[in-house]
């Protein structure tokens, strides 16, 4: 860390004089510590908050969106994290893996820096990106937080509500949190759609109605920690969330158009869906001699699901197709996982097991009802060792992971190994070059490995299949970073090679069009981006701007598709005194291609200003204010059914929208030590039979 001593004039910022003892004693009346806010560490970048960041954010959430980290994008609006690529963001605080909430509910002033693993090793599962809060422990106090974010709109309701306490005594800190999320209002779906028979071809063309969504989420957390610093940590969680969809965004009604038929049909498609999912989890830590450390995390798990569906057609009134299903499962699942830790010199040694158990059965009923028992087993074995030699920097790990499944007569083995290595160099302090690259070995979805069907619509039929492989991917990465001053590029090229991967196959089968899933020869997707970053006036003005490029080839068994997306992040965070300015344009996550599937959505835009007080914050502003509709442009290329989608709504255009925050504190004192990890389970493994 470079530290720059500076004094505002010799005049009078230094004063020398001998004291009693005859030693020369130096007075500083105006010192200034200047450190980079960014360090590059190799395995992670480690942010530094400037004063004003802090002092200027009312959340964690807020907090990141101010640093506008490269290939990270927070709506300001909705506070969603993204990545780039669709990757999955884990979010940690003191190492331990949190929920959304917790982060919303963390203080500013309590966060030391935030450390951001953008290339994350084999003990952070399958994320694309970790970003980890280091914070002060408090030991005294306590404090009360809350937020709300609401849209003012007749045709569209959006909610996000959230609460959170904790109090300290001694060694033990209480705290619980409670968000609320709905979203609801309409979209518009439209589809041009063909079905090709072995003697024929089927033209569908569907003129879309306005359609309710509803979408609720309750998410909340019971925690208890007790500590004694630099000796052991325990802490226990029981989590409990609740979504309830009465109506999803597949839903649907529409007037449909085939070419062998002069009469329209009208079609109605409803699905409703409800999930509890409890969880307890209990962890352990304690702190060894000679630099060692021994972790135990254990989490249990239960999700209850259930999801009605019905699909209609009906001609000149006359109900001539409709469909039911209703499906109801529990999973129960039990989450095990050591770690040790050792430094070694300049060199960090880490070895873990980690063992998850589940059991899934579902009932699905109508035309048919089946009972699908499913057990699954994953293992993990990894060690890794972190090492720096002068400007070079290494990791190198490698792991052996065990996956088991088995339903009914059928079941499956495999064990395959995961290497990665990644290697950093700095020449010079603000100039930095990093190459990663991770061979994965990748488990199928129990959902896809169902032994069942879901009718979709009349001639079409969605299958899982229990024969489907794990599949082997590569991944490599070369980063280059450049800072001076004001100014800051990150350059990323990736490129990602999956071999056999589990992509959707449609056949033809008895006058009925089969989606189904099948190891498909390769996928390969080549990105490039670059983020511009620049602060023209201290910390009052900063402007990110990242554009950036996708190109994919998907190859299956009996097809090749490539494709290239074009993409543009802009960035703006202005404060000036107790005023906010914030602007963004936002790449939807839901760009990219996979197997034959294009999903397309258009930039959005947020623009807001604000207010800011030691306990409180409002802003106000406007979401997608420069647009009258927001679409998103689907595609399937299937050979035997192509089809092009075009979903609309004007309800997310011109919407205003109003942003609270608080935070109260009370007899704070801090210290403490920290959590390293935290397991949970959200996968309920059930095949569904909606349209994509």
């Amino acid at each position: 860390m470079t530290i720059l001593l500076c004094m505002a004039s010799p005049s009078y910022a230094q004063l020398i004089a001998k004291d009693s003892t005859g030693v020369m004693a130096i007075s500083l009346d105006e010192v200034t510590i200047q450190a980079r806010s960014i360090i590059e560490k190799g395995d992670r970048k480690v942010i530094l908050p400037t004063q004003n960041q802090l002092k200027m954010s009312s959340s964690g959430i807020d907090l990141l969106g101010k640093l506008q980290l490269p290939r990270i994008t927070v709506d300001i609006m909705s506070g969603e994290i993204t990545t780039s690529g669709n990757g999955e963001v884990q979010l940690r605080i003191n190492g331990v893996r949190v929920t959304y909430t917790e982060i919303s509910s963390l203080s500013p002033e309590d966060i030391l820096r935030i450390e951001y693993h953008d290339t994350p090793g084999v003990r952070y599962g399958n994320a694309a990106a970790v970003i980890d809060y280091i914070t002060k422990n408090k030991k005294a106090g306590g404090s009360v937080s809350g937020g709300a974010i609401h849209s003012l709109s007749s045709n569209r309701t959006s909610i996000d509500d959230m609460i959170s306490g904790r109090y300290n005594y001694g060694k033990s800190e209480i705290s619980a949190n409670v968000r609320y999320i709905q979203r609801k209002g309409d979209w518009t779906r439209e589809y041009d759609e063909r079905f090709i028979f072995p003697d024929n071809e089927l033209h569908r063309l569907e003129t879309g109605e306005q359609t309710l969504f509803n979408k609720k989420l309750l998410a909340s957390n019971l925690n208890y920690t007790l500590q004694e610093k630099g000796k052991y940590l325990f802490n226990a969680q029981f989590r409990y969330t609740l979504q309830d969809n009465p109506a999803g965004y597949e839903d649907r009604k529409s007037k449909l158009y085939t070419s062998d038929s002069d009469i329209p049909v009208s079609i109605y498609d409803h699905t409703q869906e409800r999930n509890h999912l409890p969880s307890l989890d209990l962890y352990y830590q304690q702190n060894l001699k000679n630099d060692q450390r021994l972790i135990f995390n254990l989490v249990g798990t239960y999700i209850k699901s259930s999801n009605t569906r019905i699909y209609q057609e009906k001609q000149e009134g006359i109900a001539n197709t409709e469909l039911y299903s209703d499906i109801a499962g529990k999973k129960y699942s039990l989450i095990a996982e050591g770690i040790y830790e050792k430094k070694l010199g300049q060199g960090t040694l880490t070895g873990g097991l980690r063992h998850m158990q589940s059991y899934t059965d579902n009932r699905y009923e109508g035309e048919d009802v089946m009972n699908v028992l499913l057990k699954q087993a994953e293992s993990y074995a990894y060690t890794e060792y972190k090492g720096k030699i002068q400007n070079w920097g290494y990791i190198a790990n490698l792991s052996l992971n065990r996956f088991y499944y088995s339903q009914r007569d059928n079941h499956s083995e495999r064990y395959g190994f995961q290497p990665s290595l990644l290697v950093s160099y700095n020449p010079v302090d603000n100039l930095h070059f990093r190459y990663h690259i991770n061979l994965k070995n990748n488990a199928p979805s129990i959902a896809y490995l169902n032994d069942v069907e879901q009718r979709i619509d009349i001639l079409q039929t969605r299958r899982g299949n229990p024969d489907l492989k794990s599949f082997r991917s590569t991944i490599q990465d070369f980063n280059a970073i450049f800072s001076t001053g004001i100014f800051s590029i990150d350059a990323l090229v990736s490129y990602a090679y999956e071999k056999n991967p589990i992509m959707e196959s449609v056949i033809y089968e008895e006058g009925m069009f089969i989606h189904t899933y099948e190891n498909q020869k390769s996928f390969q997707h080549l990105a490039a981006e670059v983020t511009f970053k620049i602060k023209p006036w201290k910390d009052h003005i900063s402007l990110s701007v990242t554009p950036g490029i996708n190109r994919y080839i998907s190859t299956g068994n009996n097809y090749l598709h490539t494709y290239t997306l074009k993409e543009l992040r802009i960035n703006l965070d202005a404060s000036y005194k107790n005023w906010l300015l914030s602007f963004m344009t936002i790449t939807p996550p839901n760009r990219y291609v996979y197997s034959e599937q294009l999903l397309k959505g258009d930039l959005m835009h947020t623009l807001m200003i604000g207010y800011k007080q030691p306990a409180w914050s409002i802003m106000a502003g406007i979401h997608n204010p420069f647009m009258k509709t927001y679409r998103s442009e689907n595609a399937n290329w299937s050979a035997l059914n192509p089809v092009k989608s075009d979903i609309h709504s004007t309800n997310m255009s011109n919407t205003i929208v109003v942003k609270l925050n608080f935070n109260l504190n009370f007899g704070r004192q801090y210290k403490g030590a920290n959590k390293g990890i935290q397991n949970i389970d959200t996968d309920s493994g059930i095949l569904q039979g909606t349209k994509e």
